[in-house]
């Protein structure tokens, strides 16, 4: 008769703290501005979906690759999104924000 072998779902511990959500204070102003007035209605679904690809997986890319991969990706999301962002806000921080706008907007998050 096989064994059968049963994972336990993760409990977090009883005397650590709960992860905090970043405070909106540590964000760049401009980045917080931009993210108030930006129209993402003209985002595609393929540049979203691409967006999400790359943010689940960028920890598992190279340098050059995770380099490369957010540069194509901020020169596809400038020419979808209304006004364009700041040059010199990171890529990531970019794209968490457009996806964050997208779904607030769309009402799923």
């Amino acid at each position: 008769m096989p064994k059968h072998w049963w994972r336990r779902a993760a409990q977090p511990s009883p005397d650590v703290a709960p992860v905090d959500l970043p405070d909106v204070d540590a964000l760049p102003s401009h980045l917080l501005a931009w993210a108030q007035v930006v129209d993402v209605s003209r985002l595609s679904d393929r540049t979203v979906s691409q967006a999400e690809y790359f943010l689940q997986g960028y920890r598992h890319m190279t340098l050059a690759s995770v380099e490369e991969g957010a540069m194509r990706l901020m020169a596809l999301v400038a020419t979808q999104v209304s006004p364009p962002p700041p040059i010199d806000l990171q890529p990531l921080d970019v794209l968490t924000t457009i996806l964050a706008v997208r779904r607030k907007q769309l009402g799923v998050g």
